[in-house]
């Protein structure tokens, strides 16, 4: 079985004497002679890729002893699983003696057998376009063909060679690479795979696995902690390394903060312009509203579609472009009844439509429930700020404030209820999962964070509230009320939101390491990421670190989206305010995933849905309201009559479509040049893999003498056998008639 180190002795000082599972479940001290063999193998493998922490101790195990042996029974059988397949383990126990961490591995020629057997994408050389192909393993040919079925591509594919570990043999997979195809083989009920649940085991009553992530890389993360700006830019290196090492979903969501960003900047540069003509006229409500309105909605409808364009770009030079959505894995989380699936013809959890259709209807009333009971708590606000502002100090602006930050801790609240019955749901993939968690969590946000602002577009100054007069707007200008609640709005997210998500992990680690050391608040102040104590492994320091939450980010940076679009008329400024939230969401957001967060398990995707398709849901309704805003809500047509109005609003509208729909036909959503790209790489690994040489065909016989050249022409095939053709002759029909009348009544008589 895997040695374990311990790492405390008696008197609780650190020790490096190793123990083994002893006969009767104890672990016993190895020979001095074992302990340099396992520590000098450990030393000269690479560094190990997935780390799994099981429970050693706790409540269960001192109240029933029988418990840790149950435990320890669970743990060895799959360490020995693991080791059956041929996976590298070293295992240690923790500070504390109350979990045993294992690190694990697979060696070169265990990595080059579950590509082959899986049919692993990996890079080409630069040479062959970048493309993605599947492994191969060298084939010498059949002796009885005389070898000319040998396959030789074993140099098609790029290294990754580290000049540390250059002896080593698996330099053509990267450490993306690396850590899916030791998951793989970890999880995966494949041939020489071990099969291990890693969901059931972290979810079940006792949860023996307390962690499963991938290890970090101290060199990786060093290196881009120092190179900040990059992040923001977003260029082919950084955005491949970050890839690389994180996977394509957390590469995908960055370069989309990047992209954002750059698609925002000509509307920033904008905002603080139109925002000194608002206050040279006192109003939002002055001439250059309209072709704000209408360059705002364009750019909120179109931005999707050009990021789109960017995804599919990356998507090819990341190799996920032709990803089957179908073949999808299923998540770690979902439960149900053990099938196989016709599909994969592999065994997993199976979970019925008919109970999961009563889990929609509930999370439906859920839904209807909450988003009347948030419209009334939120009227009753605005009422209360209606009746009591005069008698308040700070006025009117401190209930916008009040409301800013009840909006905000109702949204967190509500992120939680959304995951809780997408949770209750059991959705089989991870895309299903996120799809039905977006649709309830943009049903929620939508009505909790943006109601207030249509209402004081719309129906402030028209509707009244709890049987009351109208409530009016500020100096008789809704929209003027509009952009100072989403001034309030925005302070409380881009200062508050950022500040609480930068110092959180910071204080939360900061408490957990005053609890054992007292010494956690000087650290703090000196950065907060080596609050750890000295005594803690640095695969421990990580199993206690956050996991990183890529759909509350996402979830954020839409919500910040639709207050800079939704109501752009009203406040030019707030796409400034936007850029600098972003800018600033990307740090806050980098510094987390480097320093507080684990290292998440990497996931391949060919995408951003469902995001892209919220972004461009919140496009077409940012088109409506900038419309509407403009034409019922301002003041500069207030002597049209509702028909004039709904023609000039439908014109616009139309001019809107038009132009968006101008701007799809000459850019498609997939560029040209990128499904050109995609047939040359095809073709290229298809010669690559079919070892098919492509050389000039040059005709070598404009060269020769031709003067003595006499080649004889036929008139004819003589290969080809002519048949005679048929001639009339009178004489010798009448003969074959005759022969055959005599031949009939010749027949007839012997028959009678």
């Amino acid at each position: 079985m895997g040695q374990l180190q311990a790492r405390l002795s008696g008197d609780g000082k650190r020790s490096s004497v190793p123990y083994k599972a002893g006969s009767a479940g104890s672990y016993e001290k190895v020979s001095e002679s074992d302990q340099h063999g396992a520590m000098d193998q450990a030393l000269r493998r690479r560094n190990y890729e997935i780390c799994m922490v099981f429970k050693h101790r706790g409540k269960e195990a001192e109240s029933d002893p029988s418990t840790a042996q149950i435990w320890q029974q669970q743990r060895d059988s799959i360490l020995k699983r693991l080791e059956n397949v041929g996976l590298h383990i070293f295992s240690f126990y923790g500070r504390d003696r109350d979990a045993i961490i294992c690190k694990i591995s697979a060696d070169a020629n265990k990595l080059r057998n579950t590509a082959a057997r899986s049919k692993y994408k990996l890079k080409l050389k630069p040479e062959h376009l970048g493309a993605y192909a599947e492994y191969r393993h060298d084939f010498p040919g059949r002796p009885e063909m005389n070898f000319t079925d040998r396959r030789v591509v074993s140099h098609i594919y790029e290294k990754h060679a580290e000049e540390d570990f250059s002896h080593e043999d698996d330099d053509i997979f990267s450490p993306l690479d690396k850590v899916l195809l030791t998951h793989h083989i970890i999880t995966s009920s494949d041939k020489d795979c071990a099969g291990i649940d890693i969901g059931n085991l972290m979810h079940q009553q006792d949860q023996l696995l307390k962690a499963y992530f991938p290890l970090h890389d101290s060199n990786t993360l060093q290196y881009m902690r120092e190179n900040e700006w990059r992040w923001i830019f977003m260029g082919e290196e950084h955005t491949t390394a970050v890839r690389e090492y994180f996977g394509d979903q957390i590469a995908f969501y960055f370069l989309w903060l990047s992209f954002y960003g750059k698609f925002l900047l000509p509307l920033a540069l904008l905002g603080p312009v139109l925002q000194f003509v608002d206050l040279c006229f006192k109003t939002p409500e002055n001439p250059s509203v309209i072709p704000f309105c209408l360059l705002t909605s364009i750019w909120a409808t179109l931005l999707p579609h050009f990021w789109r364009r960017q995804e599919a770009k990356c998507a090819l030079s990341w190799g996920s472009r032709e990803m089957e959505d179908k073949l999808e894995p299923c998540r770690p989380e979902h439960w149900g009844e053990p099938r196989i699936n016709p599909v994969t013809a592999q065994v997993e959890p199976f979970y019925p439509f008919e109970q999961r259709i009563w889990k929609y209807m509930f999370s439906g009333v859920v839904v209807i429930f909450s988003g009347v009971l948030l419209i009334f708590f939120i009227c009753l606000l605005l009422f209360v700020r209606h009746v009591r502002k005069a008698a308040t100090p700070g006025g009117v602006v401190l209930f916008q404030m009040l409301l800013a930050i009840a909006v905000e801790c109702m949204n967190v609240v509500l992120s939680r209820i959304a995951k809780r019955l997408t949770d209750m749901e059991n959705h089989r993939t991870r895309s299903d999962h996120e799809i039905h968690q977006l649709a309830k969590v943009m049903g929620f946000k939508f009505v909790n964070s943006y109601f207030s602002l249509y209402y004081i577009a719309f129906f402030k100054d028209s509707i009244s509230l709890f049987g009351g007069e109208p409530l009016g707007c500020e100096r008789g200008d809704c929209l003027g009320d509009v952009e100072s609640q989403l001034a309030c709005f925005m302070i409380v997210r881009l200062v508050f939101k950022n500040l609480y998500e930068l110092l959180r992990p910071r204080v939360s680690k900061a408490y957990k390491t005053w609890q054992t050391s007292g010494k956690a608040w000087v650290t703090v102040l000196q950065g907060g990421h080596q609050s750890e104590p000295a005594d803690m492994s640095n695969s421990e320091q990580q199993a206690r670190k956050e996991i990183q939450n890529t759909f509350a980010e996402f979830d954020d940076t839409l919500l910040s989206h639709g207050y800079a679009t939704l109501f752009a008329v009203a406040a030019p400024w707030v796409c400034t305010a936007n850029l600098l939230g972003t800018m600033a969401e990307i740090y806050v957001t980098m510094r987390g995933l480097t320093e507080t967060k684990q290292r998440s398990l990497p996931q391949k995707c060919k995408n951003n849905e469902p995001w892209s398709s919220a972004f461009e849901l919140y496009g077409v309704v940012a088109a409506f309201t900038n419309v509407a805003l403009l034409i019922f809500a301002s003041k500069q047509y207030e002597t049209w009559t509702l028909t004039e109005k709904l023609v000039l609003f439908i014109f616009l509208e139309q001019i809107i479509f038009l132009s968006i729909l101008a701007v799809r036909i000459v850019l498609p959503r997939d560029p040209r040049s990128v499904e050109l790209l995609q047939l040359r790489q095809q073709t290229v690994v298809h010669r690559c893999l079919e070892n098919i040489k492509v050389e000039p065909g040059t005709d070598m016989s404009m060269f020769r003498d031709k003067t003595h050249l006499d080649y004889e022409v036929f008139e004819h095939d003589l290969a080809e056998e002519e048949d005679d053709e048929p001639q009339l002759n009178l004489k010798e029909s009448w003969s074959a008639v005759k022969e055959a009348g005599r031949d009939v009544f010749s027949w007839s008589g012997h028959g009678g």
